[in-house]
């Protein structure tokens, strides 16, 4: 289990990420049951349930939503019930938000005067998207968040130097113009972590409460990366946690 430590001074928000010791936690369709097992013990460490928690199934899109309690358990048995976004939220206790990555971003979002909290799903398609904004605007329509409040944790993905594309679509786009850098052949690392911190920040988030954990992904054994073992056999590829939400004192 890792956490990132400056976010541990909030006493009242939860969050903690899997790591490879606690295996491939993604759905691997033949194997639901083990995966399931393998999900209940890894919330056991955290004195969680599979019922406490509502599970997000990425679609690399911007649609923010607020978490189904009553999808609570299910969303993780059953991968058709998951909630298909890459946004939630949620005010209410004991209800956390469970996400599964493999070098996209995770973001946790955590206003401490309303007692909110959201997780976001960042790749680089979400990013170009602005999701980490649309999710500081949907936090503020259901429960009159203000920016400046907001604490910000930045977790474990692949970072400038890991993440390579070839001719990338976004490479005329002036808002990538200072998080891309051109290579040989064509080439250019793409610095998604840093155009969402810039986000943040042009989304009203001081600085001071932006925590980033700097790890990367790729470069990090504890943690699955799909640039590193995409191209390995199924059984050595896995995805890791992000789990989140507010607990009841």
């Amino acid at each position: 289990m890792y956490q990132i430590l400056k976010l541990l001074k909030f006493p009242n928000i939860f969050h903690a990420f899997s790591e490879k010791e606690d295996g491939d936690l993604s759905t691997n369709f033949d194997l639901e049951a083990k995966i399931v097992t393998r999900r209940e013990k890894f919330l056991g460490k955290l004195n969680l349930r599979l019922d406490d928690c509502v599970k997000m199934q990425v679609a690399h899109g911007d649609e923010v939503v607020e978490a189904n309690g009553k999808l609570k358990g299910i969303s993780l048995r059953d991968w058709r019930k998951a909630i298909h976004v890459d946004g939630l939220v949620t005010s209410k206790k004991n209800t956390f938000l469970f996400l599964l990555i493999a070098d996209c971003l995770p973001i946790i979002l955590y206003d401490p005067v309303n007692e909110v909290v959201g997780l976001v799903h960042a790749g680089w398609k979400g990013v170009d998207l602005n999701i980490v904004g649309k999710t500081i605007e949907k936090l503020g329509v259901l429960y009159e968040t203000n920016p400046n409040n907001l604490v910000i944790g930045i977790g474990p993905a692949a970072r400038k130097d890991s993440f390579i594309k070839e001719n990338p679509s976004q490479k005329n786009d002036l808002k990538w113009k200072d998080f891309l850098e051109a290579m040989d052949g064509n080439y250019y690392k793409v610095d998604f972590v840093g155009l969402a911190k810039k986000q943040l920040v042009d989304s009203g988030i001081r600085k001071e409460n932006i925590f980033d954990c700097g790890i990367d992904t790729v470069k990090d054994n504890r943690f699955f990366s799909h640039v590193r073992e995409g191209k390995l056999p199924p059984n050595k590829q896995g995805r890791f946690a992000c789990v989140v939400g507010i607990r009841s004192v």
